[in-house]
């Protein structure tokens, strides 16, 4: 009589389990919310009254970055030209940002990282040492290696992987035949239709 009472707890604990609450967070300086289980936010409401709506940018190129990954290094000079022609020279209103997802960077090297190499936007720490988690850009977006690109308009993912294909295997460099970032942009500033698209970008791998 005993076993099947403790039985019976058992069921009815397990069954009476709730599932655990969606929460949200912010997506920083293009605004707007997305899930993600250890957010701040218990509604989307409360997010956007606190972080504000989504930005009316044409778009949002956001890549990932690693300081001391050669081929992020190398990238650094497609990334400078791209932002320089869309944003400087065709005055387009597109938002250029970078993290790194990785745990030996800080804000000190981060910064002698864009200092050294003239990258024209900022590029963030995207890695709590405290908690020794990725940061919410690195848990959202989930890039597989740096340098890794994601490009967004009208808050709809429509590309994501290399920024050209210098290096289509890792250690083999090559003048690019095609430049993909350059390619998408030019394409929403000229108001074309944009299916997603997605390319293998190679890099050094981040560990989750």
């Amino acid at each position: 009589m005993m076993r099947l009472s403790i039985l019976l707890m058992l069921f009815f604990s397990l069954g009476c389990e709730k599932e655990k609450a969606n929460s949200f967070i912010c997506l920083g300086d293009i605004g707007g919310c997305v899930e993600d289980s250890n957010g701040s936010f218990a509604t989307i409401s409360d997010c956007e009254l606190h972080c504000g709506k989504p930005t009316s940018n044409l778009a949002v190129v956001t890549v990932f970055l690693y300081e001391n990954c050669p081929i992020a290094q190398y990238m650094c000079g497609p990334l400078r030209e791209a932002s320089r022609y869309f944003c400087d020279t065709l005055n387009q209103s597109i938002l250029f940002r970078g993290f790194s997802p990785n745990s030996f960077s800080t804000e000190e090297s981060l910064i002698q990282f864009m200092n050294k190499y003239d990258i024209p936007f900022n590029v963030s720490l995207d890695y709590n040492h405290i908690n020794n988690q990725h940061g919410s850009y690195t848990q959202y977006y989930q890039p597989v290696v740096t340098p890794e690109v994601f490009v967004e308009t009208n808050n709809e993912l429509v590309y994501r992987g290399m920024i050209d294909n210098s290096y289509q295997q890792l250690g083999q460099w090559s003048s690019p035949t095609e430049h993909y970032l350059i390619n998408v942009l030019h394409q929403i500033v000229d108001g074309e239709s944009i299916n997603l698209l997605e390319t293998t970008a190679v890099g050094c791998v981040i560990n989750y």
